[in-house]
């Protein structure tokens, strides 16, 4: 599942590249929140090395506290052409 949020991810920055910050090796992508919950994420690729994190603040509430979190979620790498599924990985449903 990484790996297909890492191949959407790449897609954003192709088709929104002026909200990305292009500085050198380590590009930076503001993912707006969807949930109204209101925390702020950054998803950050190394270009060189094709690493990829997400850096996201969430704000304390009243149920639980705020804080920061750098995740690092996998390294991005070609396939042979396109539409190759690079890695698959399956969940299961409960049974009942």
């Amino acid at each position: 599942m990484k790996r297909f949020l890492a191949a959407g991810v790449l897609l954003c920055a192709v088709v929104h590249g002026p909200a990305a910050h292009a500085d050198g090796r380590y590009q930076m992508l503001a993912v707006p929140d969807t949930t109204g919950f209101g925390g702020e994420k950054i998803v950050i690729l190394d270009t060189v090395g094709g690493h990829l994190w997400t850096w996201s603040e969430h704000a304390a509430t009243p149920g639980g506290p705020g804080g920061r979190f750098l995740i690092y979620q996998g390294q991005v790498r070609p396939g042979g052409k396109m539409g190759d599924v690079i890695q698959n990985e399956e969940w299961r449903g409960k049974r009942r």
